[in-house]
């Protein structure tokens, strides 16, 4: 056996039967050691991804989260519930505004008719000794023609001076009124008592009733005259004008001769307000006061 260096057997020159491990053969030479010998090659074996496991969360965070949830939860209900109240409160304010301004008109209107009344009297507290249902006559023969319209159909028939007479209130109809031709005419009245006459009412519709916007055919100047007998002497009591941009009842004070007692007026229209075919009269009124001797009804 021959000799081996302890050396070389330390590095693994020798085999398992102490023979060398270098073998020579024609035209090479290879050494060959252990750390030289070809490995088989290692199969890399892929793990199995691991997928994160869900998160339980802990039943103290869960809870606080139904909290936070239930909180705005009443929240928002707590909104939409003081939404909805507004919205009714709203409502009831403007039902008791409406509720309010209904009232503050009805006291408006009921204002108003009170300012009618004391601007003029003679239409709601004054007696009307002109006033065909208490027996005051229109002495027709003593009084002007009533106007025939040209044209006009045959089923219209015109008023007669009696119309004048009724009683007529606010608000006049427009066309309901005694026409007669031309721009001056006569009236001729037979109070229902002697009197001593203060005022007279004279009444026609006013601009805003007419369709035209003008009151042409409304007398204008006039004057009254009182008499004690139908054939006496006429007492002429005073000239007046009705104002085409005044109310449709207007009121004018005697103040001549107001201790003299008459039985009849009559009425003279001197001009209109333009309208040359015609002049109309809605309403005449006369008021007074009957003499203390005199026999009341």
């Amino acid at each position: 056996m021959a000799r081996r260096s302890a050396q070389l057997e330390n590095a693994g020159y020798y085999d398992v039967d102490g023979s060398p491990r270098i073998s020579y053969s024609t035209g090479t030479r290879r050494h060959s050691f252990p750390q030289d010998q070809v490995r088989p090659p290692q199969v890399r074996v892929s793990e199995p991804v691991q997928r994160p496991e869900p998160v339980h969360r802990s039943e103290p965070v869960q809870r606080s989260e139904q909290i936070r949830s239930w909180h705005w939860f009443n929240w928002f209900s707590w909104g939409m519930l003081l939404k909805l109240l507004f919205s009714l409160t709203t409502m009831v304010v403007s039902q008791v505004n409406l509720w309010s301004l209904r009232k503050e008109l009805h006291h408006l209107q009921q204002d108003l008719g009170r300012l009618q009344t004391m601007a003029h009297p003679q239409a709601t507290l004054w007696g009307n000794f002109a006033l065909a249902s208490h027996g005051a006559q229109v002495l027709t023969a003593f009084s002007s023609s009533t106007h025939q319209q040209k044209g006009s159909p045959s089923w219209l028939t015109p008023y007669s001076p009696w119309e004048v007479i009724k009683g007529q209130y606010y608000p006049l109809v427009p066309g309901h009124c005694w026409a007669f031709s031309g721009q001056t005419g006569e009236l001729f009245v037979a109070l229902s008592q002697k009197i001593h006459v203060s005022h007279i009412t004279v009444g026609h519709i006013s601009k805003e009733q007419s369709v035209t916007g003008e009151i042409l055919s409304a007398p204008k100047a006039f004057a009254l005259y009182g008499l004690e007998e139908v054939d006496g002497p006429k007492v002429h009591l005073g000239t007046f004008q009705y104002e085409s941009d005044g109310d449709s009842f207007q009121t004018f004070e005697i103040k001549e001769h107001t201790s003299n007692i008459f039985r009849f007026v009559k009425l003279e229209v001197l001009t209109n307000h333009g309208l040359e075919d015609y002049t109309c009269l809605y309403s005449f009124r006369v008021h007074g006061k009957i003499p203390e001797a005199a026999t009341t009804l």
